[in-house]
C-alpha cells in the first residue's frame, strides 16, 4: 500500500482512506469522531483531531465525505456510458452489462468501492454467454433462428484495416484481414454462381444481335460446265493463227570438204533464213512461218441474284424472372428479313440453345439459365450459303438481393 500524509489524512492509491470508510490519523486524538461507512454524512464527535499544526473537524470530514460520493458518482456514470447497468436487490446494488436490461432507479453514493472497481474490470471483458443476434432474423426471414452464437473477443484479423479496439484490457489494431477474405471468396462465388441460400442473385445480360446474310457459295475455279452454287460456270474456245513476221537474214557461203562427196566436198550457205524458224528462202524478206493457236477462257457468272440478300436478324436479351427461383430469363428474336423465304428448315424447332462446352440446352425460344456463363443460340437450318447463323451472350452476377 502506497501512502502519503496531508493534513493527518492517509491517501489510498491516491484517494483519501476514508473514501473505504476508515479513518486513519497520524498524531494526537482528542476526543472521538465518527462516520461510519456508506452513512449519508452525518457525524458523532466529542472532540477535534489535531496533528502538528493541523486542525481537522466535523465540518472536513464533510467536506471530504461530498468528495468522495463525487467522485464515486462519476465514476458510476461513466461506467454507465459505457453499458454498465447497476441495479437495487436484496442485498446490495448489483451490475451487469446486458444490453436487454433497464437501468435502475438506484442512489449511487449507495455503491461501495469494491463495486466500482469490478464493474470497471468487467467492462472491458466480453460478456459471457450474451447471444448474437442473427442479422437475417432481424430481416424478418422466415424460420430462422433469433441468434446464432455467442458472443467472443475480437482479433486483430477481424478488426476493420485502420479501426482500433481494447478487448479485456489489451489494445488491438485491426487489419481487416476477415473483410479481405470475405471479399476474396465473394468475388469466386459471384463469378461461379454460389450465392447464400438466403440471397438471390441479380443476373445482367447485354442484348446482343446479328444479320444472317447470304453468302455466295461454289466454285470459281471449277472448269466444267454447268450449276455450282451460285455460279454458272461455260467455257469459251478462240483459235487464232499466229504468223512469225521476222526479218530474214543471209548466210554466208562456206566449203565444207568432204572426201566421200565426188568434188571432195560442197559449199553451204548463201541462202535466206529465219533467226527463228527453220526455212530456207531465195530473197530477202520476213520469216512467212504460222501456226493456230487455240485458247479456252472459262467465265463464272454469279446468277442466284442474291446479292447483299438479308435472311434474318437473330436478337438475344435478357430479363430476371421471378427471384425465388434464382433464374434468368434469355428469349430469342428472330426478325424476318428480305430473304427469309430462301431459309430451309431442318425441323420444327427452328432454334438451338447451348453452353460454351456445346451442350444443347434447350429449343424453345426461350432459355431460363441458373448459372453465369456464355450462351449460345442458332437457327436450325440446312442452308449452306449463310453467315453468322449464331450468336452469344454473357450471363452475369451484377448483384444479390434478400429473399422474402
Amino acid at each position: 500500500m502506497r501512502s502519503r500524509q496531508k493534513t493527518g489524512i492517509r491517501y489510498i492509491w491516491g484517494i483519501p482512506a476514508v473514501m473505504f470508510g476508515i479513518i486513519m490519523v497520524s498524531g494526537i486524538s482528542e476526543g472521538e469522531t465518527v462516520l461510519a461507512s456508506g452513512s449519508s454524512g452525518s457525524f458523532s464527535s466529542r472532540g477535534i483531531i489535531r496533528y502538528e499544526q493541523a486542525v481537522m473537524d466535523a465540518a472536513d470530514l464533510q467536506g471530504i465525505h461530498d468528495h468522495v460520493i463525487e467522485k464515486k458518482n462519476a465514476a458510476a456514470g461513466v461506467l454507465q456510458q459505457i453499458g454498465t447497468k447497476f441495479r437495487q436487490q436484496e442485498g446490495g446494488i448489483v451490475f451487469d452489462r446486458d444490453p436487454d436490461t433497464a437501468q435502475g432507479d438506484i442512489d449511487l453514493s449507495q455503491l461501495g468501492w469494491a463495486v466500482i472497481v469490478q464493474a470497471a474490470a468487467d467492462s472491458q471483458k466480453i460478456p459471457e454467454g450474451m447471444s448474437v443476434l442473427n442479422p437475417e432474423a432481424a430481416m424478418h426471414i422466415e424460420g430462422v433462428g433469433e441468434s446464432t452464437e455467442h458472443y467472443v473477443p475480437a482479433s486483430a484479423d477481424n478488426i476493420s484495416r485502420g479501426k482500433a479496439a481494447w478487448v479485456d484490457g489489451i489494445l488491438l489494431l485491426g487489419n481487416g484481414a476477415d473483410n479481405d477474405k470475405a471479399y476474396q471468396a465473394g468475388i469466386r462465388d459471384g463469378g461461379e454462381g454460389r450465392v447464400p441460400e438466403f440471397l438471390y442473385p441479380l443476373y445482367e445480360v447485354q442484348e446482343a444481335s446479328v444479320e444472317i446474310r447470304h453468302v455466295h457459295i461454289g466454285n470459281m475455279e471449277e472448269e466444267e460446265e454447268g450449276i455450282s452454287g451460285c455460279y454458272h460456270n461455260y467455257k469459251e474456245t478462240k483459235t487464232k493463227t499466229d504468223t512469225c513476221g521476222a526479218e530474214l537474214i543471209k548466210t554466208d557461203a562456206t566449203w565444207y570438204p568432204n572426201p566421200e562427196e565426188p568434188d571432195g566436198g560442197s559449199w553451204h550457205g548463201g541462202f535466206y533464213t529465219c533467226p527463228y524458224h527453220s526455212g530456207v528462202y531465195e530473197s530477202s524478206g520476213k520469216c512467212t512461218y504460222s501456226k493456230k493457236v487455240t485458247t479456252t477462257i472459262w467465265h463464272h457468272e454469279c446468277v442466284c441474284g442474291l446479292e447483299d440478300a438479308v435472311y434474318a436478324r437473330l436478337r438475344i436479351g435478357g430479363a430476371d424472372t421471378d427471384r425465388t427461383d434464382r433464374a434468368i430469363r434469355l428469349e430469342a428474336v428472330l426478325e424476318e428479313g428480305d430473304a427469309y423465304e430462301q431459309l430451309a428448315w431442318q425441323s420444327e424447332d427452328r432454334m438451338i440453345w447451348s453452353d460454351e462446352a456445346g451442350n444443347v440446352l434447350g429449343t424453345m425460344q426461350n432459355l431460363d439459365v441458373q448459372a453465369p456463363g456464355t450462351y449460345r443460340c442458332g437457327i436450325n437450318v440446312s442452308n449452306e450459303d449463310i453467315d453468322n447463323k449464331e450468336i452469344s451472350v454473357t450471363v452475369r452476377v451484377s448483384g444479390v438481393v434478400l429473399g422474402n
